[in-house]
């Protein structure tokens, strides 16, 4: 399925776990960051890389809403398995990297440091010495992939899975609309409105 948008969006400071293929079905969406940009028409895709963060630009057609959607692509080696991450992790963020696959799987558990040194093995304190390390913070990732999990979930969506605010920020781990919507405008700039609105028919898609 898709993501549809009547009207101009610009997404800012998305970050998936895993690659994320986007693929504008109708209209336009620009992807960018400091150092590169991808524009995509109708019928082109992309894969953004594991744990990049980007913007999106999503423009509709003429008298038509923008259609996209979202795919994330499994690594060669599916070290997201693991509960520590390999040193020879890409991203220069092996642990952030790691993390955010655990919360993206598992978006309403309750992610504190005590939780991520069980994980990890080790004190409180050490765990979040190695995010501040990598120039992260818990509350913030946590966030942020969560709001990550919901914008994948709402691609996902079914033409008959109509679902209200409430909904799409308790599946995603969110204590309440109110902090749903709070994340949608800080996080990534989007309208909340965004993760509501069902895909088009099939019969309405061009070809």
């Amino acid at each position: 399925m898709a993501l549809v948008s009547d009207s101009p969006q610009h997404l800012l400071g998305l970050r998936f776990p895993l690659r994320l293929r986007v693929t504008v079905r109708q209209g336009f969406v620009t992807l960018h960051n400091e150092i590169a940009t991808k524009k995509l028409g109708s019928g082109d895709s992309f894969v953004v890389p594991a744990f990049l963060r980007f913007a999106c630009d999503v423009m509709p057609g003429r008298g038509k809403p923008a259609v996209f959607s979202l795919a994330l692509e499994e690594d060669e080696q599916r070290d997201e398995e693991r509960d520590e991450p390999r040193a020879s992790d890409g991203s220069g963020k092996r642990w952030s990297r790691a993390l955010a696959r655990h919360i993206f799987q598992f978006p309403q558990d309750r992610w504190t440091a005590v939780r991520l040194a069980a994980l990890w093995q080790v004190t409180p304190h050490k765990a979040r010495s190695r995010l501040f390390a990598e120039g992260e913070a818990l509350t913030s990732l946590v966030r942020e992939q969560r709001l990550a999990h919901a914008l994948h979930t709402a691609a996902q969506a079914g033409l008959d899975d109509a679902r209200g605010l409430a909904e799409v920020a308790a599946g995603s781990g969110f204590a309440s609309v109110p902090a749903f919507c709070d994340a949608c405008t800080d996080v990534a700039g989007v309208r909340p409105s965004l993760f509501l609105r069902a895909p088009i028919p099939p019969g309405d898609t061009p070809l």
